[in-house]
């Protein structure tokens, strides 16, 4: 059986029109679910914007997503 490991995607640095920009460090899967450091849902990946070596996540937040500014966040890798 295989464990899911947590994987840090990057930083929240942003709202902009209701969406969470984050700053990546690892690229996500689009329409892949996005947690907090507590492990609670905080949204969906929309879009990856940039080049490789220097891009943004646009995440779809459950909720509102301004208390995550500057809070790392996570993808649960199988």
């Amino acid at each position: 059986m295989r464990r899911r490991r947590l994987r840090r995607i990057g930083r929240v640095r942003g709202i902009v029109e209701g969406r969470m920009v984050v700053e990546g460090e690892r690229l996500p899967r689009l329409g892949e679910k996005v947690y907090d450091s507590s492990l609670n849902e905080v949204g969906v990946v929309l879009s990856i914007l940039g080049p490789k070596n220097k891009f943004f996540i646009e995440v779809k937040p459950s909720r509102a997503g301004d208390r995550l500014i500057g809070e790392p966040l996570y993808i649960i890798e199988a």
